[in-house]
């Protein structure tokens, strides 16, 4: 398992997500297919990583890029 840990809270992912974690570490915005890119996974299962991040309060949406 891979540990992300922000503000103050931590969920466990799959290590193939590892790569998607490090971007959103990365800093500054990023849209799902960028993530999804990073870890070479679909933008649905990027989406749900980044769901549960946002469920586990560990990380925010701050805007959509249009």
């Amino acid at each position: 398992m891979v540990r992300f840990a922000a503000a103050g809270q931590e969920a466990d992912f799959d290590p193939a997500v590892e790569p998607l974690l490090r971007r959103l570490l990365g800093g500054g915005w990023v849209s799902l297919a960028g993530l999804a890119a990073a870890a070479e996974l679909t933008v649905a299962d990027a989406a749900a990583v980044a769901g549960e991040l946002v469920d586990a309060q560990a990380a925010t949406v701050r805007g959509c890029l249009w």
